[in-house]
C-alpha cells in the first residue's frame, strides 16, 4: 500500500507526522489486501486567523477502482487526525463487508474458507 501525506498551509512536525502514519496505518492495516493507495491531505483552511479550520481529507484507492473519502475539520491538529482514522477504519470497514455479502470474495478472488467451528 502506498501512503502519501500532502500539507498545506499547516506545520506537521516530526511528533504530528508519526501520529498520522500510525494512525492511517493502524486504520487500513486489516484491510491492506484490499487498498491500492492513501493519499492523506492536511490543510490550515484559514491560515493565521484560527479557529476550526485544520482540515483532514483522506483519499483511499480500493482494488476494483472505488474511491473513498473521508474529511474532518477541527481547531486541534491531533484530534482531527485521530477522528479522521476512526472513520477511515469504519468506513472501510462497512465498504468491504458489503463486498464480502455481495461477491463473497477475498482481494485475491477466491472464495473464503469458513472457519472450523463454522464448518
Amino acid at each position: 500500500m502506498d501512503l502519501r501525506v500532502l500539507t498545506r498551509r499547516v506545520n506537521l512536525d516530526e511528533a504530528a507526522h508519526e501520529l498520522l502514519q500510525r494512525r492511517i496505518n493502524f486504520a487500513v492495516d486489516q484491510f491492506n489486501g484490499w487498498i491500492n493507495s492513501v493519499e492523506v491531505v492536511l490543510e490550515d483552511v484559514n491560515g493565521p486567523r484560527g479557529g476550526v479550520d485544520k482540515e483532514c481529507r483522506v483519499l483511499v484507492s480500493l482494488k476494483g477502482g472505488k474511491l473513498i473519502k473521508i474529511e474532518d475539520r477541527d481547531a486541534d491538529l491531533v484530534t482531527v487526525i485521530n477522528r479522521s482514522a476512526d472513520r477511515l477504519s469504519q468506513v472501510l470497514g462497512r465498504e468491504l463487508e458489503k463486498r464480502r455479502e455481495k461477491k463473497g470474495v477475498t482481494p485475491t478472488g477466491t472464495v473464503p474458507e469458513l472457519p472450523p467451528e463454522l464448518a
